[in-house]
C-alpha cells in the first residue's frame, strides 16, 4: 500500500537574538505591537485542527485596557523573521497567517496581556452552530465549497472529487462536519489565512522531501514511538448499498494480511467502499509511528511537508510533518 507515513511534531524555538516576530493588529502598523511582544508561539497543523497563536505582550501603558482591548471581530497577522540565520547566514520570513482573537487574559503587576488566536472564522457560525442538513447527488468538493462559503472562507481543493449519493450533517458544526467528511474519504483539511484547504495527504507524501534533518541539528530532546501491536496490514469493509449488504477487502502488497481491520459503513459503489476502507487503513498506519524533535528554529519547518531524517539508524527515512510548533 503506497503512501503510509509517520507523524512528526517539529518544535521551533528562538535561540538567538537575530530572529523576531512581526505583528499586525487589524492590519494596523506592525511596529506598535511588535515592540510590545515578549513571547510568541505558533502551532501549524497539517490537518485535524485549526492553527493557533499565543502572544505575551507588555501592557505597562495599559494599551490593552484601552485602544487595543479586542472586539469580537478583531484579528492578528503574524510573521516570523530570521536574519543571517544559522550556518547559511540567509534571511527568511514565514507568514503564519491570519488569526481571529479567541481569548485575552490581563494581569498585573507588572501589567501583561496574553492573547490567543485561532485560524477559524469567529464572526460566522462556522465553528459554533450545530446544524442538521442532508446533501443528495453531490460530491466532496461541492459540500466543502458550501461549508467554506458559509464560513466566509475560500476553498482550495487539491484531491480527487468523490461522488456522494447522500450524506447528512447531524448536530455538527460546519467545521466538525468538514473534518469528519474529509477523514471518511481520506482527505486532509487545513485552515490557513481565510482559506479552507482540502488535499490528498497520500499524494503529498509522495512528493520529494524538502530538506534533511541530521542528528546534529537537534538542540534538545527527541522521541520516537512505534505501536507494532496496533498496526493492521489489511482491511475489510462491510457496506450497505440500498438493501444489499456487500463486502470489500484489501491487503497491503507483500504483507501476510493476518491483521485485519473490520469496519462498517455506507457506500453506493465498490469504488466508494474502497476509498473509505483504504482511508481508515492509512489513518491507522500513520498513527502507528510518531517522531518528535526539538530543533533550532527554521522557517522551512512547515506542516504538510516531507523531510528526510538522517543519523538515527533504523528510524531514518522520509517523514511527513503533521505539526510544527514555532
Amino acid at each position: 500500500m503506497e503512501g503510509f507515513t509517520f507523524e512528526l511534531t517539529s518544535i521551533f524555538f528562538d535561540a538567538f537574538d537575530n530572529s523576531f516576530i512581526e505583528i499586525k493588529y487589524n492590519d494596523d502598523d506592525t511596529k506598535r505591537l511588535t515592540d510590545l511582544n515578549e513571547g510568541f508561539s505558533y502551532i501549524d497543523n497539517a490537518s485535524g485542527e485549526a492553527d493557533s497563536i499565543s502572544l505575551s505582550l507588555n501592557n505597562q501603558s495599559s494599551q490593552f485596557l484601552k485602544n487595543f482591548y479586542p472586539d469580537d471581530n478583531d484579528y492578528i497577522k503574524a510573521w516570523i523573521n530570521a536574519r543571517n540565520w544559522k550556518a547559511d547566514n540567509k534571511n527568511s520570513r514565514l507568514f503564519c497567517g491570519k488569526f481571529l482573537i479567541d481569548a485575552i487574559t490581563l494581569s498585573g503587576f507588572p501589567q501583561k496581556a496574553e492573547i490567543k488566536g485561532i485560524s477559524v472564522p469567529i464572526k460566522t457560525n462556522f465553528n459554533v452552530t450545530q446544524k442538521n442538513k442532508t446533501w443528495k447527488k453531490t460530491n466532496t468538493k461541492s459540500i466543502l465549497s458550501d461549508l467554506a462559503k458559509n464560513g466566509g472562507l475560500k476553498l482550495i481543493y487539491d484531491a480527487d472529487n468523490h461522488s456522494i449519493n447522500e450524506i447528512s450533517q447531524n448536530g455538527q458544526t460546519d467545521l466538525s462536519f468538514a473534518f469528519s467528511l474529509c477523514s471518511e474519504y481520506g482527505l486532509s483539511l487545513k485552515l490557513y489565512n481565510n482559506k479552507l484547504i482540502a488535499y490528498d495527504q497520500t499524494r503529498y507524501e509522495k512528493k520529494k522531501y524538502v530538506f534533511t534533518i541530521n542528528k546534529s541539528d537537534l538542540c534538545g530532546d527527541y522521541s520516537f514511538s512505534s505501536q507494532i501491536t496496533q498496526i493492521y496490514d489489511s482491511v475489510k469493509i462491510k457496506y450497505t448499498k440500498g438493501k444489499d449488504t456487500l463486502t470489500y477487502s484489501f491487503t497491503i502488497p507483500k504483507s501476510k494480511g493476518n491483521r485485519t481491520m473490520f469496519i462498517t459503513s455506507k457506500a453506493d459503489s465498490l469504488k466508494e467502499a474502497e476509498v473509505k476502507a483504504k482511508a481508515k487503513l492509512r489513518e491507522n498506519l500513520r498513527k502507528s509511528k510518531k517522531l518528535t524533535l526539538t530543533l533550532t528554529g527554521d522557517t522551512r519547518y512547515l506542516a504538510a511537508q516531507n523531510f528526510k531524517l538522517d543519523g538515527f539508524g533504523k528510524i531514518d527515512g522520509i517523514y511527513f510533518i503533521d505539526q510544527a510548533t514555532h
